[in-house]
């Protein structure tokens, strides 16, 4: 009835599920479409179907250390020294404005007028000097005491290197070589230690301002002690040429 009913140039009857699946969607060989297994063998397993295993990756060999911490100190020295070059451009074109500016608007050491300090100074002295060794816990002092020598040693042979290279160049201008020669004085002799027999009796210069002339001797109450010698115009208790020394004198 189905052939006789199907004329030529007619459609198939439409079911409940719409057309006939063979019509709408054909199944290859291999069972592609909604029927994945279709092409399947009798007998054959899902679990034989899974996809092939992929050789394991071989492991690239690892980067030594210190060969990756001298590629990035490397390229951190590049980085910084092209900032350097890039902020003297700056300062030349501006005459030295830029870097004023910036430190006096973010620099806090500007501001505290530390700016000009050199911090491995305190920091030797933190490191050599005993007394700040004082409160470390005792089950890391050792430890602590260690590094802190090590870091002394380190700034010391910096500071040493930066101060020879400066009196080279002091130095080379007298064409000589440093270290520069150092003066050692004695310590100085007291006066009565060095003339022990000195009177002050005796004294030239103590006789001279004691000495008075007849006419002053005689002026005043010869009651009273006569005052001690003017050596100055000023000592005088009449003088009143001017308030101040420097008033009197126009180069003062």
């Amino acid at each position: 009835m189905m052939s006789g009913a199907m004329a030529a140039g007619q459609f198939p009857p439409q079911t409940a599920y719409g057309a006939l699946s063979s019509q709408m969607m054909p199944c290859s060989p291999m069972g592609s479409g909604i029927f994945p297994h279709a092409g399947l063998a009798p007998g054959t397993a899902l679990g034989s179907m899974a996809p092939a295993s992929r050789p394991p990756a071989v492991a690239q060999p690892a980067v030594p250390y210190e060969v990756v911490r001298r590629q990035v100190t490397e390229r951190l020295d590049q980085s910084m020294q092209k900032r350097h070059e890039l902020i003297g451009h700056l300062d030349e074109v501006t005459e030295g404005e830029y870097s004023e500016h910036m430190k006096n608007t973010f620099s806090a050491a500007r501001r505290a007028r530390l700016d000009d300090v050199d911090w491995r100074v305190p920091r030797l002295m933190y490191c050599k000097d005993p007394k700040h060794n004082v409160g470390l816990d005792p089950l890391r002092a050792q430890a602590v005491q260690e590094r802190k020598m090590a870091d002394g040693r380190v700034l010391e042979d910096q500071l040493a290197a930066e101060a020879h290279s400066n009196w080279e160049r002091a130095l080379e201008v007298v064409d000589r070589a440093p270290p520069p020669e150092e003066l050692v004085r004695q310590r100085p002799v007291p006066f009565v230690e060095a003339a022990p027999n000195y009177q002050a009796e005796e004294d030239v210069w103590a006789r001279t301002l004691e000495l008075r002339t007849l006419d002053e001797a005689m002026r005043g109450d010869v009651s009273k002690p006569m005052p001690r010698p003017a050596l100055h115009n000023e000592d005088y208790a009449n003088f009143h040429e001017g308030k101040y020394l420097k008033d009197d004198c126009p180069i003062a």
